[in-house]
């Protein structure tokens, strides 16, 4: 008779923060048939016994050293530096010669035989959702083969994953969200004689060490589309604040936001409707202080009514997981610069980032300031990896528009984090301005934050440090709002430069250039304004790491500043709006637009509020 004990295997490597959502649902619906579900965490315990040995390691990881950027940067960067060398390694090492190196197999001896002899499970499932499980689900499946020949091996996996051989696994089920549980019901009623209804238990978390998670939150995976309506949800996350003290909910929308139709109905599963239908209730009941994330399909653009992003971040979100498709086109730019506005951050997950020089790529990558982190899709299939195993990703030329000019010390701290759940977490502690002005030397490991020792300059051309108008005209040419034909002889002529710089670079640049006088024609014959006794303020870069740091703002104030006997104008596009809001923060006044045949759009002429007088409000142009 085969064993009632069936052994739930979660294998590494992914996140080390929560448990495995799929585990638990069938674990849940395993204990209403009867049966005796056992789960293991390999994922955990590879990660506590393994990759951490020191328990000075785990202690940080898991107490409030955690957010001891110093402490969190050593741990992590060896975290990464194993998971990419076995990421490399042949998956069938170890198991084709004896001595072989195998990463897992020490994890088979230990832990997995371990949990056989605790059970004596008569079937095993493993749970494999991202690439990065492979290697050691397969390790450790024919490890059961060779040494209990008598025990199902079943497998659900993602689809798409590479390398997933057939060979280890009497069964292997693909993850369609709810819908794979169907076959998996079938198979326990066909070898244990049960009948299992998916559709009426509760996920179950029980017998998993939620104490021994690597973060000093407990943070709970959940897919609020398997449950039927939004109060058994809402009844479900209050119970595991209640029971387990659970602080922090990762919202998922299932395998790759595919969910049982019967459940979602016509609803798309990751769309704003669906998702904040679903926790609607339970936002409005929850007592407790509480953060969470969710997890939402690019799309179009949402109804303002159905946008509740305030509320939603009043209620404790703090990371929106937006998930692009190949179909995708749009990018929902106004709501990703709401929410970011707001204080949430924004984690994009678009296929084929690095392959195309796209609108929706190029924007991607060239505003952490809206989007605050991002991922190759394709790279890391079903996984809420950040990156997969380089930290700086190849592009196509072209894509990063400032490419070209000094790079920025270090890179990213999100990057070093590489996992979304581990991020939320910090985002619960910091705000998403500070923790996305933090940047990690990758030769000393030591922390940089952004902002914190900018230096301002003006100066005439004449007095330019050696190298720094070079640099300065690669800022104008990366900022590309303006012809670059005479951008080097206008500042070689300029009454004022303005630079800033931080850790050796510059950061941002404006300046007082002395306009061509052919231009000073054009503009009179189309406002009837007189400039000539006018100095331009143009070509303001500011690099997007610094953007909405007041770095245009104040290089604005202090041009303005040093004018002396000068007036001073600025042409901005009337859909420039990024650049008018920082006029308008420095009292700078629009005082009439034209059209420009030249650039074939609505151009404003913008003036500091406290140099207009009755003789520039006069012109052929239309008065503001």
């Amino acid at each position: 008779m085969i064993s009632s004990a069936i052994l739930l295997i979660h294998p590494p490597a992914v996140s080390p923060v929560h448990p495995c959502w799929d585990a638990a649902v069938v674990a849940g619906s395993l204990s209403g048939a009867g049966l005796t579900p056992c789960q293991y965490d390999a994922n955990l315990d590879f990660y506590r016994e393994h990759l951490l040995e020191n328990r000075g390691e785990i202690k940080k990881l898991s107490g409030k050293e955690f957010f001891d950027l110093s402490c969190f940067i050593g741990c992590k960067y060896k975290i990464n530096t194993c998971l990419t060398l076995i990421s490399r390694a042949d998956p069938l090492a170890g198991l084709k010669v004896e001595g072989d190196w195998n990463p897992f197999a020490v994890l088979c001896e230990q832990g997995l035989e371990r949990k056989f002899s605790q059970h004596d499970p008569g079937t095993v499932i493993f749970f494999i959702a991202s690439q990065g499980q492979v290697f050691a689900a397969q390790t450790m499946a024919a490890y059961i083969k060779s040494r209990y020949p008598g025990v199902g091996v079943l497998a659900t996996a993602a689809i798409g994953l590479e390398g997933l051989d057939f060979q280890y696994f009497d069964h292997l089920i693909w993850n369609q969200g709810v819908k794979s549980l169907v076959p998996l019901a079938d198979f326990f009623n066909r070898t244990h004689g049960v009948k299992i209804d998916f559709y009426t238990v509760l996920p179950d978390f029980d017998g998993l060490p939620l104490d021994s998670y690597l973060t000093p939150e407990r943070v709970v995976l959940v897919n609020p589309f398997f449950f039927k309506d939004p109060v058994l949800l809402a009844d479900f996350l209050e119970e595991q604040v209640r029971s387990f003290g659970v602080q922090g909910f990762v919202f998922v929308a299932g395998e790759r936001g595919k969910v049982n139709s019967e459940i979602q109905g016509k609803k798309d599963a990751v769309s704003w409707t669906g998702m904040c239908h679903h926790l609607a209730h339970w936002l409005s009941i929850k007592k407790s202080s509480l953060f969470f994330s969710i997890q939402v399909g690019m799309g179009d653009p949402f109804p303002e009514e159905e946008n509740k992003l305030s509320d939603l971040f009043s209620a404790g979100l703090r990371l929106i997981l937006w998930e692009g498709e190949t179909s995708s086109t749009h990018l929902c730019e106004k709501t990703l610069w709401k929410a970011s506005n707001l204080g949430i951050w924004n984690h994009v997950a678009w296929p084929d980032l690095y392959r195309e020089n796209s609108l929706q790529a190029k924007f991607i990558v060239n505003n952490p300031n809206i989007v605050h982190s991002f991922q190759n899709k394709n790279q890391e299939s079903g996984q809420n990896r950040i990156q997969g195993d380089t930290l700086r990703p190849t592009m196509p030329a072209g894509l990063m528009d400032y490419e070209k000019v000094s790079p920025l010390p270090g890179i990213p701290f999100w990057k070093i984090i590489k996992d979304t759940s581990w991020l939320l977490v910090y985002l619960s502690q910091f705000s998403r301005k500070s923790l996305g002005s933090i940047r990690v030397d990758m030769t000393t490991h030591g922390v940089i934050r952004l902002g914190t020792q900018m230096r301002f300059f003006y100066q005439s051309p004449s007095d330019l440090p050696p190298g720094v108008l070079d640099e300065i005209c690669k800022m104008v040419e990366a900022g590309g709002s303006v012809d670059t034909t005479h951008v080097r002889s206008n500042l070689e002529r300029a009454y004022k430069i303005g630079y800033a710089m931080e850790n050796g670079v510059i950061i941002g640049n404006s300046s007082l250039k002395h306009p061509r006088a052919v231009f000073i024609h054009r503009l009179n014959e189309i406002t009837g304004v007189d400039f000539s006794n006018f100095v331009e303020r143009g070509y303001t870069s500011v690099r997007p790491e610094y953007r909405a740091m007041g770095v245009g703002a104040k290089l604005l104030e202090g041009l303005t500043k040093r004018a002396n006997h000068y007036k001073v104008f600025s042409i901005i596009s009337e859909e420039n709006l990024a650049t008018q809001k920082i006029a308008l923060r420095n009292n700078t006044k629009k005082i009439l637009t034209y059209f420009s045949e030249k650039l074939n759009k609505e151009m404003g002429v913008w003036m500091p509020g406290a140099m207009i007088d009755n003789h520039v409000d006069k012109g052929r142009g239309q008065r503001t």
